[in-house]
């Protein structure tokens, strides 16, 4: 979970109060904690370790459930009916008001973060709408916001039975909220029951399957094995070793190619010299022969016969090498400045967001994230239809014909 911070959720959060907690004596407290905590842990058993978060709040948790949103309503029911007398009705429970519990639920945006102690906490609309929608609750009651109601009624028939909507609320900070308490019909607490059931069922069997996968076959005994991280630690070395024994021999296969290729350099200066090799010398007068009369100089002048002409560049050197022309230089020079754009692109449109206090953000129907910390979107020119939700408050919607380089402010306070 540690390596989720700082991202933001749109989860079910549970926040749970112990009616009367603070003005009971220290020995009561402990009583009524201890018993919550049990319960809690029970009810949460079958749920994964990585959907759900847990806070300590003092008289009673807030619990973040990060999966289904099933999850939130399997909690409560199973913390009402754990810390229901026994002997007596739930109604009876709720009028007696001892020793029980207020329960509100909200979905909502949230953030993961870490908290002084480097473990992972939650901050956000979703877990302070959720304890305003607690203190709306009476003891014993289950009290729902409408964001958590529109998901979870739709589910199954049985759950909508469930709801019984108890009007708006508005809390401390003037801000409304329409409200639904979690009722006790049978079918649908039996359809949350079997629910339940089928959930405990499949994490069983997944157990059992990973541990059956690690025993030896036709062994029934507990083996000790290495951990998963340990493993996992070996493997990477393992491949990292033999990574690095693949790349240091391309690398040396490489050098030596390298050393076999002429350089470009030496390429381009070998038809040059061939012209000055080939070019034929001046034909020099070979000495006359001597005579049988006359005596034989000891030092004969040479005769140098008349310069001849240099030869036609046509007839005996090759070719000079082709210049690069300058129009295609000045062409690619211009395709790989970084400064310029490239020809046939067409410059993105660029959409700016300032939602209060925050609103998801759809283009075309596709979400691109929750504004804030999303604060500005790249398109290519064309016509958008811009649409900022969020969960307590009608929608925000407006069409945009965006031209390139345009830049566009979405200004919407959610109120």
């Amino acid at each position: 979970m540690l390596d989720q911070a700082n991202r933001t959720f749109i989860c079910s959060v549970v926040f749970i109060d112990l009616v009367g907690y603070s003005k009971k004596p220290v020995g009561e407290q402990i009583r009524l904690k201890t018993s919550l905590t049990n319960n809690l842990s029970a009810a949460i058993k079958d749920i994964p370790v990585n959907d759900r978060i847990i806070l300590d709040t003092g008289d009673g948790a807030a619990i973040s459930f990060l999966g289904d949103p099933e999850d939130a309503l399997f909690t409560t029911l199973s913390l009402r009916e754990a810390m229901m007398q026994e002997g007596m009705s739930a109604t009876q429970v709720e009028a007696a008001g001892d020793d029980a519990v207020r329960m509100g639920i909200n979905l909502g945006p949230v953030k993961l973060v870490k908290d002084i102690n480097g473990h992972p906490n939650i901050i956000g609309d979703g877990i302070n709408v959720s304890q305003r929608i607690m203190s709306f609750a009476r003891p014993g009651q289950i009290v729902v916001s409408r964001s958590y109601y529109d998901v979870v009624s739709n589910l199954a028939s049985e759950y909508a039975k469930l709801f019984t909507y108890e009007g708006s609320r508005t809390d401390k900070h003037v801000r409304e909220h329409e409200i639904y308490v979690i009722g006790h019909h049978e079918g649908a607490l039996k359809k949350a029951k079997d629910s339940m059931k089928d959930r405990a069922a499949s994490t069983v069997t997944n157990v059992r399957k990973m541990a059956s996968a690690t025993q030896p076959p036709g062994s029934g005994t507990v083996t000790l094995t290495v951990p998963s991280f340990a493993r996992d630690k070996k493997t990477l070395t393992m491949i990292a070793l033999g990574l690095s024994a693949v790349v240091t021999i391309l690398a040396v296969l490489v050098f030596f190619k390298k050393a076999d290729v002429p350089s470009p350099a030496q390429t381009a200066a070998a038809p040059a010299r061939l012209p000055a090799a080939s070019t034929p010398e001046p034909a020099r007068a070979e000495p006359a022969p001597p005579s049988a009369a006359a005596p034989v100089p000891q030092a004969a002048p040479t005769v140098e016969a008349p310069k001849a002409e240099p030869p036609k560049a046509d007839a005996a050197l090759p070719p000079p090498a082709p210049k690069p022309d300058a129009a295609k230089a000045a062409e690619a020079a211009k395709a790989t400045d970084p400064a310029k754009p490239a020809t046939g692109t067409v410059p993105p449109a660029s959409l700016a967001f300032a939602i209060q206090p925050w609103g998801e953000v759809f283009v075309n129907g596709k979400s691109i994230g929750v504004s804030p910390p999303v604060k500005s979107h790249r398109l290519p020119p064309g016509k958008y239809r811009i649409e900022v939700r969020n969960t307590t408050f009608p929608a925000y919607a407006e069409t945009f014909d965006l031209k390139a380089r345009d830049e566009v402010t979405i200004r919407h306070r959610f109120q």
